[in-house]
């Protein structure tokens, strides 16, 4: 299965959305977290549509508080959408509304786990997910890392998602001051995409069957009994 990552222009959606399906061919493309909104949400989907794409990207839910969602377009229809759960101080402190559930959407190519943006910081939100025996993770990330310490830690959380799920884990941001990336890891943790700095279109194939083997079984090996004390306020 070939994915095309997505490392788009701020501010010019339609735009991006028409240049990526039109040039790019792939089994679905990733766009990332908050790149369409309310606004231009129904030209997006026609577009879709008459380019007869599947699509999973970030959106701002203007209508809800700003709420910053997954959605997955399967020829220009909503067919199932994940709201993130985790926020940042900042986010909650400019009043924005966060989901209240962790789960994977559903996709023709099975269930796939979106911890968006934030999220992938926090091995629980993943760990959740990868109950659902998804096939793939995907980090949609808002804005690029702010340096490279930063990229530096992104990545690194999002090779250890991949080893401690046994699971493909990929990534994209937009193409903006900070700087821009994409990636991509297998479930052995091994990096087969890393790319920053650079606007474009970036293809990764995947194999899903190295996400179904579960070769080491984490997940399996779990005791939840012992991890109460990750519930408590």
């Amino acid at each position: 299965m070939n994915v095309l990552l997505a490392v788009p222009k701020k501010n010019n959606s339609i735009r991006e959305l028409n240049y990526f399906l039109s040039q790019y061919e792939a089994d679905f493309y990733v766009f990332p977290e908050g790149f369409l909104d309310s606004h231009v949400l129904q030209e997006a989907l026609d577009m879709i549509k008459k380019k007869e794409k599947y699509v999973i990207t970030g959106f701002k839910d203007l209508k809800n508080k700003g709420q910053h969602k997954a959605l997955v377009i399967d020829g220009g229809m909503i067919v199932d959408e994940y709201t993130k759960c985790i926020l940042t101080k900042e986010e909650r402190q400019k009043g924005k509304k966060n989901g209240e559930n962790i789960f994977c959407v559903n996709t023709k190519f099975g269930k796939i786990g979106i911890p968006v943006c934030y999220e992938i910081h926090f091995p629980e939100v993943s760990r959740i997910m990868c109950l659902d025996n998804p096939v793939l993770l995907i980090n949609i990330i808002g804005t690029g890392m702010y340096h490279n310490l930063q990229l530096e830690q992104w990545t690194s959380l999002a090779k250890a998602r991949a080893i401690e799920n046994e699971i493909y884990v990929i990534g994209s941001s937009h193409f903006e001051g900070e700087i821009p990336l994409a990636y991509a890891f297998e479930p052995s943790g091994r990096c087969i995409l890393l790319r920053q700095k650079e606007y474009g279109g970036f293809i990764v194939e995947i194999d899903l069957e190295k996400s179904r083997k579960k070769v080491i079984q984490y997940c399996d090996d779990r005791v939840p009994g012992l991890f109460y004390r990750l519930t408590e306020g």
